[in-house]
């Protein structure tokens, strides 16, 4: 620690606000544990990183967080600089890191020290900014810390930098409000879900960057290391997915692009584009075809970007629609170069933007058909999509929901060789052979429809060619029939039924033995003849 005394003194004409209350008011400026990190890779990017590692770690509770690039880097005049609160404006007007506030204010949220080392051609150089320090002193002190306390780092900075010998690393200390305190076990969870999270939202803000096809920007490879030294390397996330086209299939309908011409506040002009994309019904994807879409309702709505980075996706702007389940579908991209931030409202976070009537009336009049459309090809599909009559269609949504959970709800270890099962269980430790239970051998369908069961029963289990748990459905069964009219126009019930059903089968494998196969067999035909009898309660399916 510094000797702090040296700095006292007063000058009764010194009016500079209070760095002590100050820089409490800038910690509080509502960062997002995210917009924070894309801050600093802002940083990055704008210093011509082609590399970007963001490290999480945690020992004894003390959480720590390093972001190593290897952009241009600083040498001792332009790390000072970087440092101040409000920098130099950077000669580029597209810098992604334009503001002069980033790198300080998105830290200090969530840290009360922070420490950055450069390396500008093999030459090292090292600042820090501690509150508490700030506090006592009530002055903006920059430190300068003894490489002997960060030789390590130093060390691993020269190392990422590589031959180009350049680079940049950033040090979050005595983090306070990135994780809430607790044991190190609690602690170290909350961080892997963080990397989760952090993996998920940086791969949808500088998707761009990362997508080397696209030429319009500078290729950037992140990667997010988690406090167990694994290494994950982001890929970018379109909003629009339209990966999922292909050579005459066009899965995606792709919505065509609009340009809006706009008055800037000095009475000059530019222009933004949108455009958009309907995805497919839900029920015609795959559980890792929803994976990859993000399919939820949380992800409709439109995409605002920046200079080619995401800044803004909560849905749709304020005053023009809300969230709706049939809407979900519908994702629309707006694009905006530096000259309209003016025009948007953007703060030094730049997650923050105003859309002003103005822009919301021209924004809606390009949304409003599409929107339209989709709404119309809800209420022809009931309100869903249904994806047809098929007994494939029917169950589609139920298949791909049980295989998005199939690790989870796996009971039974299963191996199917030859058209032969065996399996393990809690009631069979080593593998024993499963006679009595059908094997498919197409993959993938969980939930199957025969003409009739033995002993003419609802369901049955059985299993296909990868050792995965199907249910067998028999429409020859009363109960069939009656449900699944009453279910038609419900979709979600409809799929809440395939899944009680799967779950009896896959329970019925989580449990099997020789010795209770009987009565698992009993216990099938019980309840089947139990609905037998009071499926008649419900409407006969001539009735509909």
């Amino acid at each position: 620690m510094n000797d702090v005394s040296r700095y006292h003194g007063e000058d009764e004409d010194d009016f500079r606000p209070s760095a002590a209350r100050l820089v409490d008011s800038l910690r509080d400026t509502g960062y997002l544990p995210e917009a924070a990190f894309a801050d600093v890779i802002d940083n990055s990017i704008a210093a011509n990183a082609t590399r970007v590692r963001v490290e999480l770690s945690a020992l004894y509770g003390e959480v720590r967080v390093v972001f190593l690039d290897n952009g241009d880097g600083m040498d001792e005049a332009g790390l000072r600089s970087a440092m101040r609160y409000g920098s130099p404006k950077r000669p580029d007007p597209k810098s992604l890191g334009k503001f002069g506030m980033g790198l300080k204010t998105a830290s200090t949220a969530f840290c009360e020290r922070l420490t950055v080392i450069s390396l500008k051609d093999g030459v090292p150089s090292i600042r820090a900014w501690d509150m508490d320090t700030i506090r006592q002193l009530d002055k903006w002190v920059l430190e300068t810390p003894s490489w002997s306390t960060y030789a390590e780092d130093r060390d691993a900075l020269v190392e990422f930098a590589g031959a180009g010998r350049s680079g940049t690393m950033v040090i979050w200390e005595k983090v306070d409000r990135l994780v809430t305190p607790g044991t190190e076990q609690k602690v170290l969870g909350q961080l892997e879900i963080l990397g989760d999270e952090l993996c998920e939202e940086l791969s949808a803000m500088f998707a761009r960057f990362l997508d080397r096809n696209n030429k319009a920007h500078p290729d950037v490879a992140i990667s997010v290391v988690g406090c167990d030294g694994s290494e994950r390397h982001l890929q970018g996330w379109d909003p629009l997915c339209l990966e999922l086209n292909s050579e005459g299939v066009k899965r995606v309908k792709p919505l065509p692009l609009k340009t809006v011409t706009v008055t800037r506040h000095d009475g000059s002009t530019s222009a933004f584009t949108v455009a958009g994309g309907i995805l497919p019904p839900q029920n015609s994807l795959s559980a890792a075809e929803q994976k990859q879409v993000r399919y939820s309702l949380d992800n409709q709505g439109i995409y605002i970007y920046r200079e080619g980075r995401l800044i803004w996706h909560e849905g749709w702007p304020p005053r023009m629609y809300k969230k709706e389940g049939k809407m979900t579908r519908l994702r629309v991209v707006l694009d905006f170069g530096h000259e309209l931030d003016d025009v948007f409202s953007i703060d030094f976070r730049k997650s923050r933007i105003i859309i002003s009537q103005t822009v919301r009336q021209e924004l809606q009049k390009i949304v409003a058909p599409w929107r339209n459309h989709v709404l119309k090809e809800a209420t022809a599909s009931g309100g869903h999509d249904d994806g047809g009559d098929s007994a494939a269609a029917r169950h589609l949504r139920a298949n791909n929901a049980i295989g998005k959970h199939s690790e989870s709800t796996k009971l039974a270890s299963v191996k199917v060789e030859g058209g032969e099962a065996t399996l393990q269980n809690k009631y069979n430790r080593q593998p024993v052979r499963v006679d009595g239970v059908h094997i498919y051998s197409e993959t993938g369908v969980r939930v199957r429809e025969e003409d009739s069961l033995e002993g003419n029963v609802l369901w049955a289990g059985a299993l296909d060619d990868d050792g995965e748990v199907c249910v067998q459905l028999g429409r020859s069964h009363p109960y069939f029939a009656r449900m699944y009219a009453a279910c038609k126009d419900k979709p979600e019930a409809l799929m809440a039924i395939d899944m009680l059903l799967w779950t009896c089968a896959n329970a019925e494998i989580g449990i099997w033995s020789e010795q209770n196969k009987g009565i698992i067999r009993d216990f099938r035909m019980s309840i089947s003849s139990g609905l037998n009898i009071l499926c008649q309660e419900l409407p006969d399916p001539s009735d509909d």
